[in-house]
């Protein structure tokens, strides 16, 4: 606000220095020297400006004019310091001692701006304009003071005017660039920055062009100025936070992060830094590192806007205790805050007392129209009492408002569901699962829009992290075992049916999946006793009574055939072992053997089944026969076995029995080719017996024994008969 110093001081300071000089040559040099250093503009040198007007006053050779002016220059020195009183104390005396001396009444404006007297600023303004009408400066003081009042058109006036008498400074463009940001006229805004950054490149005027951009909706160009304008001061934080807040709103946390990191380095002691990483580490899901952020700003600053911050972030932690003493917090800084009351709203609303919380609710947002937590949390009452539309406009406009809670994306995304539509619902979701990865609740209802869609291996990822974080989630456990069954990994469902059953031991459905999938194993015993347990536990299930009845018919179907087939496969086993027990192994007559299947001789043919039975029966030897050979036996195991023990007390018995195994698996599997060759020919020879003609010549012995059975048979020379 101080913009007419140069010249005017400088003709302030000729004429103290033309008054010094009438005093004589020597004290004039002296003199001169001082009243240079008191008019120099420099805001380092304050101090020694301070000084040397000091010195002029105190020299008592000023009079009239010159020391009006001397006042002044001191003034202005106190204004740079920050000194307001004694800034307009030296001011008054200026004004009182020089009436004409213009930039006394400019700088008094600009110090009672500075104390918030802006009548007094703009009568002091008015009074440096009717004394130098044709300077800019004080136009452009007086437009500042008129902008922050309201009075824009008088505002605009005054910019045009500062402009118009050729002021080729960046101040009047970008005063009104500022007023047009105000307006939302950005492109008007846009092109009075470009000027003044134009005329003067200075880290404020890119900081204000980009404002406008971001404005615009043009965020590249945004973060070039911002960051142009933190290359020009590398300790602005305003250009670093407001860089990080632009990559915030592109959806890259991991940049504004970043950015927000550099501007904590650049000014350790900013709570308000902190409070806006401590939003972006929410909005990531960072919720700890948050809280440590928030912690550590309000150790600066216990402030109603920080504890509202952890309050919020308490409230999705489900720390509701902690959520009732930040909001009596607040409400013990500002007893009316709006966001107190939201705070508390939402925590009624969290303990289900919904008509506590409506009135607290409802009180907060009259007060503050734009309380993000006080929508969502008065949507969420909204949706529990089914009134979906209601709730569906509360969220949207928490949304909207910039809410760092998961809760109304969730909620949001479940109208969208129950509403069709799936797409909206799974964008709200993913945004929900960002800001807080950490409910298994989110994962699951993704799961099951992802599972609509027909998206399986997305879905059952998104299944294995919901029950990654909730174990014993029922319908999610349901959700992934029927994924597994479709997908042909059957164990794995039965696993995650075994978990359900464990917790909810008569959920019927739970039996009747386990059940398919055990029969699809071939676990038939195990499939049967679940169809029966979902059955007992929901008698109107059909689909496991039928599977009951179906197993049951086809156990009884399946078990005489089986009990016919081991009856027919008794006196098989018992021949065929008689046979390879008890034939003599010398008998020529005897079947092919494996060992020389060429000297067999056929059987005889035989005539009925008596035969057979006859044909296969062995030899019964006598008994004292019977006897030698059992002893012969004996004898041989008993020759066998002392060897075999001498022997294995001369060498390895590790060897002897690798050795005596092997001969034994020899020896069984000769005896059972030859079991497997003699059962073979058996059959062969009984298909021949029983499908080839008999043929018998008449006249032989046995066409008589033929005839005397079968007088009536008509033949003359040659008969046949077939069995």
């Amino acid at each position: 606000m101080c913009e007419a110093r140069p010249l005017r001081l400088m003709r302030a300071v000729g004429l103290a220095c033309l008054a010094v000089l009438c005093m004589g040559p020597l004290s004039a040099r002296a003199q001169v020297s001082e009243a240079r250093a008191c008019a120099n503009q420099s805001e380092d040198l304050v101090t020694e400006r301070i000084a040397a007007c000091a010195r002029l006053l105190e020299s008592g050779r000023l009079k009239g004019e010159p020391l009006g002016v001397a006042y002044g220059l001191r003034g202005l020195a106190f204004l740079d310091r920050g000194d307001i009183a004694h800034a307009i104390a030296d001011l008054n005396r200026a004004v009182e001692l020089a009436p004409n001396f213009a930039p006394a009444y400019q700088n008094r404006g600009n110090a009672w701006y500075a104390r918030g007297n802006y009548g007094q600023a703009i009568a002091d303004y008015d009074a440096t304009i009717r004394i130098d009408p044709n300077s800019a400066s004080p136009y452009v003081n007086r437009a500042a003071v008129r902008r922050d009042l309201g009075y824009v058109d008088g505002a605009l006036e005054d910019y045009q005017k500062a402009i118009s008498l050729g002021a080729n400074r960046a101040t009047p463009y970008s005063g009104r660039g500022q007023i047009y940001l105000r307006q939302r006229d950005y492109n008007r805004a846009i092109a009075d920055f470009d000027r003044a950054v134009r005329l003067d490149p200075g880290a404020g005027n890119y900081m204000l062009r980009a404002q406008a951009h971001e404005g615009a909706g043009e965020l590249d160009r945004a973060v070039d100025d911002y960051q142009q304008a933190a290359r020009l001061d590398d300790k602005n934080v305003a250009a670093l936070t407001a860089q990080a807040g632009i990559w915030r709103k592109k959806g890259d946390l991991n940049k504004a992060i970043a950015i927000y990191d550099r501007a904590v380095m650049a000014d350790q002691n900013m709570p308000s830094t902190y409070k806006l990483r401590a939003e972006a580490l929410a909005a990531k899901g960072e919720r700890k590192r948050a809280m440590t952020d928030i912690s550590r700003a309000l150790k600066f600053s216990w402030t109603a806007d920080l504890l509202k911050v952890r309050g919020t972030l308490r409230l999705d932690d489900g720390d509701l205790d902690g959520v009732v003493h930040d909001a009596d917090a607040m409400l013990k800084i500002d007893p009316d805050s709006a966001s107190a009351m939201a705070l508390r709203g939402a925590a009624y609303a969290r303990k289900k007392d919904y008509s506590s919380a409506l009135a607290d609710l409802e009180k907060a947002i009259k007060a503050d129209g734009n309380d993000a937590l006080a929508y969502g949390e008065r949507g969420q009452i909204y949706l529990a009492k089914k009134d979906s539309d209601r709730a569906l406009a509360d969220f949207n406009r928490a949304i909207e408002l910039g809410t760092i809670s998961p809760a109304p994306f969730r909620a949001r995304a479940a109208i969208y569901k129950d509403k069709g539509d799936a797409a909206k619902a799974a964008n709200d979701i993913a945004e929900a699962i960002k800001r807080d990865p950490r409910a298994a609740e989110t994962y699951f209802m993704r799961a099951g829009l992802r599972k609509a869609k027909g998206d399986t291996n997305l879905a059952l990822a998104d299944l294995n992290e919901g029950l990654a974080r909730e174990p014993n989630n029922v319908a999610g456990r349901l959700a992934r075992a029927q994924i597994k069954q479709a997908k042909g990994d059957v164990a794995g469902s039965i696993a995650d049916y075994d978990i359900v059953l464990a917790n909810e031991p008569k959920n019927a459905s739970a039996y009747y999946q386990r059940a398919m999938g055990r029969e699809k194993l071939a676990q038939r015993d195990g499939a049967l006793a679940d169809y029966k347990l979902a059955l007992a536990n929901d008698q109107n299930m059909t689909d496991a009574r039928k599977a009951v009845a179906r197993m049951t018919a086809e156990d009884l179907k399946h078990k005489p055939r089986v009990a016919e087939r081991e009856k027919k496969a008794e006196p098989a086993a018992t021949v065929e072992s008689a046979k390879s027990t008890l034939a003599p192994k010398d008998d020529v007559k005897s079947t092919a053997t494996a060992d020389n299947p060429k000297t067999a001789v056929p059987l005889p043919p035989l005539r009925n089944e008596k035969n057979i039975s006859v044909a296969v029966t062995p030899e019964v030897k006598p008994p004292h026969e019977t006897k030698s050979i059992q002893k012969s036996k004996d004898v041989g195991k008993i020759s066998r076995k002392e060897p075999d023990r001498k022997s294995a007390e001369r060498s390895d018995k590790k060897r002897e029995a690798e050795h005596r195994g092997k001969q034994h698996e020899k020896e069984a599997r000769s005896h059972k080719e030859r079991e497997k060759t003699a059962h073979v020919e058996q059959k062969r020879r009984k298909v021949v017996q029983e499908d080839k003609p008999r043929v018998v010549r008449a006249g032989s012995d046995e066409s008589r024994r033929y005839e005397r059975r079968r007088s009536d048979t008509r033949f003359t020379e040659i008969w046949t008969e077939r069995r």
